[in-house]
């Protein structure tokens, strides 16, 4: 132990003989690490797994079952209609399964109170178990049957009425009045891969979720994505909705064991066959079940931006190491008469490389607390410039436990040149230098 104080106190003698250059090294390795950890932050949230424990039996299925005809070429749509979620959805091989989209609507109380804009996700029961958004209180729909009952999260709730308690409370959505049947807990998955193929999975979760049969009965138009096959006619969703080819579902179902997966795709397969021997839908037949953890590389959805700054700021982390490195040297020629002499005297190599590492844990603490003011300072500055980035912001133990790990390496390397010189270098050289 007096040994390491030792150590500790010849370190910061180093630093006290040569501030300059010390601070230039703290300050330009600190600029590097910050900048990097800043962008490194958006890749890896960005990138992350929002259900490690179930995102591969998570798939989303796409096939061909649209009038018309087309090339070897033709991909599925990345929307459903209403009736190919239903013959999807008549297999009875998921464990669970779901259709869904997303509308605008507004909220309030009574017809007084002003109206809050909200993002509605119109789905079904099963949505709730696929991606497991936790219950807080009541009770989920019993079945996908039309109902005049919402699900609302705690925090709309806590808007609307100052407390989590409103299970059996009415609340007026479009001003159509509705039951709340249960209340979430505050949940983000982020991202949010149900809604990759809109491009919406880096947006915050929706807090209002409205039955899917209610939704095409009150004539709720999609705000993301819809495609008309024919003619039919987007704003009359009660009646040619759910017959016509109005393609803007989305369909998730979950098949837990490979079995399940290749029975689906059996059912998958037989299904195109048959609607084709019916001449219902003449197209080739390309069937797609893409698991939740490929979907935003499926549908081409990821973000270049991110992946090019976190490239660039990884080459500026190692420039800045490079130059780091060269100041470090500088100060390793301002001290090497005193290594020279500790080797002179006795010391061995291996003492000297402790020395060493001591300087590498003073210089790790303070790059750290730097790199930490500078990578905030530029989240900021990110937020500010592309507000979407504020939902992936955000540093776990995990994160800081990373730039910890590359500050010491980076450190490291940033002494590494000078200790090899102090250790190995010619004894005799070096004191006639």
């Amino acid at each position: 132990m007096e040994q390491l104080q030792y150590y500790f106190k010849i370190s910061l003698i180093s630093i006290k003989r040569a501030p300059l250059p010390y601070l230039l090294t703290v300050l330009i390795l600190s600029l590097g690490l910050g900048m990097f950890f800043a962008n490194a932050t958006f890749y890896y949230r960005l990138n992350s797994d929002p259900l490690p424990q179930k995102s591969d039996k998570l798939f989303f299925p796409m096939m061909l079952l649209v009038p018309g005809d087309c090339d070897s070429g033709c991909e599925p749509p990345p929307v459903l209609s209403y009736s190919n979620v239903q013959k999807l959805g008549s297999s009875g091989i998921p464990t669970a399964q779901a259709a869904m989209y997303s509308s605008d609507s507004y909220v309030r109380l009574d017809s007084k109170q002003q109206p809050l804009p909200v993002r509605l996700r119109l789905t079904q029961r099963d949505f709730f178990q696929l991606f497991d958004v936790p219950v807080l209180a009541g009770s989920i729909w019993p079945d996908n049957s039309a109902r005049y009952e919402v699900v609302i999260g705690k925090q709309l709730a806590e808007k609307l009425y100052g407390t989590a308690d409103v299970v059996g409370k009415s609340l007026l959505v479009d001003d159509r009045h509705f039951t709340i049947s249960a209340v979430i807990n505050p949940w983000q998955m982020l991202p949010r891969l149900y809604d990759a193929n809109n491009g919406s999975h880096i947006s915050e979760t929706e807090q209002l979720f409205m039955p899917l049969e209610t939704a095409y009965d009150l004539n709720y138009m999609s705000a993301t994505m819809s495609r008309t096959m024919d003619n039919t006619d987007y704003r009359q969703l009660a009646t040619q909705g759910r017959t016509g080819a109005l393609h803007q579902l989305q369909f998730w179902v979950q098949l837990d064991t490979p079995a399940q997966q290749k029975a689906y795709k059996d059912f998958m397969l037989q299904l195109a066959q048959s609607e084709q021997a019916a001449g219902r839908h003449p197209v080739h037949i390309n069937n797609q079940l893409p698991a939740l953890r490929d979907i935003v590389r499926y549908f081409g959805r990821e973000s270049g931006d991110v992946k090019a700054y976190a490239l660039v700021t990884l080459l500026f982390l190692v420039v800045c190491v490079f130059n780091a490195s060269h100041l470090s040297l500088n100060r390793y020629i301002s001290n090497q008469y005193e290594f020279s002499l500790r080797r002179a005297l006795g010391a061995s190599r291996w003492q000297l490389q402790q020395q060493l590492l001591v300087d590498v844990v003073v210089l790790t603490c303070i790059t750290l607390v730097f790199a930490l003011l500078i990578g905030a300072a530029s989240i900021q500055l990110m937020n500010y410039l592309w507000p979407f980035n504020r939902l992936f912001a955000s540093w776990d133990l995990s994160l800081l436990s990373a730039l910890l790990l590359l500050s010491l390496c980076c450190s490291y390397l940033v002494t590494l040149y000078p200790s090899l010189r102090a250790s190995f270098g010619a004894l005799n050289q070096q004191l006639k230098e």
